[in-house]
């Protein structure tokens, strides 16, 4: 069987102080919304009724009414359209692409610009999966098995490398080295034996061990 060709890309949003606005306010909706408020969006709910899960969510303001058109869309970074009625939610999403706004459509993942990836957050890291809405099982069986495989070190590692990236000394050093010497300083650093140090309790000395790698690069 041919695959099909892909069609989409991950992108990384930073939805933090965002206006999203969501057209539909029942449990798909709520959920579909759930990570972009967690994210610290600022979520307009647009819908005759709404769930609990919405209207009392921080961050969120309710219009209790349907959907009046694209001017409902301003300044929105992504709208989500899940009323339940497929004219409704293609109306959304055509209003979305006429200003080149994202949408997630919940009734037709390939009727949106945009679809929402089953995801693993370990801290500042995040792992993603998506069918390009061909089999959201399939996806949701990955993100369980990617939850069971990395577990919240792999989040304080990321965030250990973080700081090591911003400190100034370290900052200092690798810019006395070319780019190929910085890529194999960064390499250099044993991953697994800093995963065992976090995992047992210890990362500060995993720290120490990734600084003394950096710091003794050379190149």
């Amino acid at each position: 069987m041919k695959a099909a060709a892909a069609g989409s890309r991950p992108v990384m949003v930073r939805f933090a102080g965002q206006r999203v606005v969501g057209v539909g306010g029942g449990p798909v909706a709520a959920a579909k919304l759930a990570g972009p408020l967690a994210d610290g969006a600022a979520v307009t709910v647009i819908a005759p009724d709404a769930v609990p899960e919405l209207t009392a969510a921080p961050g969120v303001t309710w219009h209790r009414r349907p959907y009046a058109g694209a001017d409902d869309l301003d300044g929105a970074v992504l709208v989500v359209a899940a009323t339940g009625d497929p004219a409704v939610d293609a109306r959304v999403a055509a209003d979305a692409a006429g200003r080149a706004t994202l949408c997630v459509r919940a009734d037709d993942g390939a009727g949106g610009s945009a679809a929402f990836a089953a995801t693993v957050r370990r801290g500042p890291l995040t792992l993603a999966v998506s069918t390009d809405g061909q089999a959201p099982s399939l996806a949701r069986h990955l993100r369980a098995e990617l939850a069971a495989t990395y577990g919240e070190e792999y989040g304080v590692l990321a965030a250990l490398l973080g700081e090591l990236r911003r400190d100034p000394a370290v900052r200092a050093h690798l810019g006395t080295l070319s780019d190929a010497g910085r890529r194999a300083a960064w390499r250099s650093i044993p991953v697994a034996d800093i995963l065992r140090l976090i995992r047992t309790g210890s990362p500060h000395s995993a720290k120490e061990v990734a600084s003394a790698c950096l710091s003794s690069s050379s190149g």
